[in-house]
């Protein structure tokens, strides 16, 4: 029995639903992968880092300029809907909009009101 040590590399494409491009080799065949005429894509190959540190491959300009109108190069927004909280979560929310629609209604009739500002 023998031990082997490799490190295999996949390149593919972001595009992979409209773009082909990928492959699968061993970093010790890596010169001969590049060097294969049906594997001239990868001399082109653009990689783009995000400010949150994820790589994104292209195989051409024109899959980058895809891959820009999709929206990954943007860094993902938080969910705007909570799905988990407490019900003493949603309860403290639900007096908070109440008490902000009762202040507001308050206002607009010229009626005492007590608010409070903070920064």
């Amino acid at each position: 029995m023998s031990i082997i040590d490799s490190v295999i590399r996949t390149i593919r494409c972001e595009l992979s639903e409209d773009c082909k491009h990928e492959i699968t080799f061993d970093r010790k065949d890596e010169q001969t992968i590049f060097g294969n005429a049906e594997n001239a894509w990868l001399k082109g190959t653009r990689v783009i880092q995000t400010a949150d540190a994820r790589n994104l491959v292209y195989c051409s300009d024109s899959c980058e300029v895809k891959g820009t109108a999709t929206g990954k190069h943007n860094l993902p927004e938080p969910p705007k809907i909570q799905t988990a909280s407490n019900p003493a979560q949603v309860e403290a929310a639900a007096k908070l909009a109440l008490a902000r629609s009762q202040a507001e209604a308050a206002i607009r009739s010229g009626a005492p009101a007590n608010i409070q500002l903070t920064d």
